[in-house]
């Protein structure tokens, strides 16, 4: 397993354990965390439900963590507010060689940028 194939499995552990996290402590119609692997990273989302329905009404993207190869740094990303297509680095922690402390910032959300 190459180093990259060793990160990639890390990221996907340290994104399932955010969202179960997460979503074990919310209720249902505050949402719930989703991800979904991307070739250099992962890409977080979160299903919005209706207060009477069992189906999330719509999805949206919340966060976006790549591994830069060059740096071997930790990059996370946020939706662009006027762009939605568009990503910006996250103004308080955009990059770090540390993934945990990447994901804890995802999953604790201490300025309410993500959830």
């Amino acid at each position: 397993m190459t180093l990259i194939e060793m990160s990639q499995c890390r990221l996907e552990r340290c994104a399932e354990i955010v969202c179960s996290n997460r979503n074990k402590s919310m209720p249902v119609e505050l949402g719930k965390s989703l991800f979904e692997m991307l070739d250099h990273g992962v890409l977080f989302s979160k299903a919005h439900y209706l207060l009477d329905s069992s189906t999330s009404s719509y999805i949206s993207a919340v966060a976006r963590v790549e591994l830069d190869s060059n740096t071997r740094e930790w990059l996370l990303f946020v939706p662009d507010e006027e762009d939605g297509n568009n990503w910006m680095p996250y103004p308080f922690l955009g990059k770090s060689s540390d993934l945990t402390a990447i994901m804890r910032e995802i999953e604790k959300d201490p300025k309410a940028y993500f959830w």
